[in-house]
């Protein structure tokens, strides 16, 4: 079972909409692993530039694989998402075993946005997102990035570092990346609270085709 991570939030009873995403929220050992290539990252991209200035590198406890990133939602409206993914869940009698693999950015290296560490594809992580994405289609607007190649974001650029695309280069071809395999037992509904350096991401619930949502 995956530990929680994520602070865990009340549902919000105020009228303002909440930003809202179904998420992979990895357990403390794949964290570790995270942290370990991103801090091989650093040693080599903050070689000669301000890193303050130009990286917001992300804090291990809010690494996450988006599953479906579902945008601004009523309050009043969470309750009906969560049975929705209560139904979702209900059609899997296990979920994913993903892979760390690789890293890369969007959109490109040459001008990079966002920074991540890969998870490989397969068809059960494949069924996961497309399920997800099915279910709710049709329950609230969703744009054409709701879902994504999966990926969990280590670093967010300010500024485009000097000689990036050399740097990068130069962590493809070193034999460091940790082998990491974890074995996927929920999936999260979180919150996104914009702040000053960047969202918090806060769990709302937890679904599993064992259990229903907060574990019970």
């Amino acid at each position: 079972m995956e530990s929680d991570t994520f602070e865990r939030l009340e549902q919000p009873t105020d009228a303002a909409p909440v930003r809202l995403f179904f998420s992979i929220n990895p357990p403390p050992d794949v964290i570790h692993h995270l942290s370990a290539i991103q801090s091989e990252v650093r040693k080599v991209l903050e070689t000669g530039f301000d890193p303050q200035r130009a990286v917001r590198w992300i804090r291990p406890t809010q690494f996450h694989l988006t599953i479906l990133f579902l945008g601004n939602i009523p309050p009043a409206e969470i309750a009906g998402l969560e049975v929705a993914a209560n139904e979702a869940m209900a059609s899997f009698k296990e979920l994913p075993i993903l892979t760390l693999s690789g890293i890369g950015s969007f959109p490109a290296f040459h001008r990079p946005r966002v920074l991540w560490v890969g998870c490989r594809s397969n068809g059960p992580l494949q069924q996961l997102q497309s399920r997800f994405l099915t279910t709710f289609f049709k329950k609230i607007p969703l744009t054409e990035n709701a879902g994504s190649y999966p990926h969990i974001t280590i670093a967010r650029f300010r500024h485009l570092p000097r000689r990036f695309a050399e740097r990068m280069r130069i962590l493809s071809e070193k034999d460091w990346f940790p082998q990491c395999v974890w074995q996927v037992n929920s999936v999260s509904l979180m919150r996104s609270v914009p702040g000053p350096e960047g969202a918090e991401y806060t769990c709302l619930a937890n679904f599993s085709p064992q259990i229903g949502p907060n574990g019970s």
